[in-house]
């Protein structure tokens, strides 16, 4: 990994928000991005599932780590997803971002959301890319 890679890994991980939910960005490189957390009691919701923001949050944590390896920086326009699944308490849950399609000025990533390798949730989302 070089320089630059470690720097904006070191900045995402130092994030307050990420260290408040307790996710972990497990893998880094252009274009893609894994992160992961584990689910406490405090994380269900009032129906004992996993709250839909935590499962979210997860996936934007990926999906920015992802867009801004390619670009720096590169701001979120829109995402759109579906919840599939939940995850219980002690799950350790995965997101993982890929670029699917790039020009000079916009990036269209995937995000998957996954329990012990089963989808729990999927989204797709576009950045901007600053020039």
């Amino acid at each position: 990994m070089d320089t630059a890679m470690n720097e904006l890994k070191a900045k995402i991980q130092d994030d307050p928000y990420l260290k408040y939910l307790g996710i972990t960005l497990d893998e880094l490189e252009k274009g893609r991005a894994v992160c992961s957390l584990t689910v406490t009691k405090d994380m269900m919701n009032f129906l004992n599932f996993t709250h839909g923001g935590l499962i979210f949050s997860l996936a934007d944590v990926a999906f920015s780590a992802a867009s801004n390896s390619d670009h720096l920086p590169s701001c979120a326009l829109d995402v759109s997803g579906s919840f599939l699944k939940s995850a219980a308490v002690g799950d350790r849950v995965t997101a993982e971002a890929k670029l699917i399609h790039t020009t000079k000025r916009t990036g269209v990533y995937r995000m998957d959301v996954r329990n012990n390798g089963e989808l729990i949730a999927t989204f797709n989302g576009t950045v901007f890319r600053r020039v």
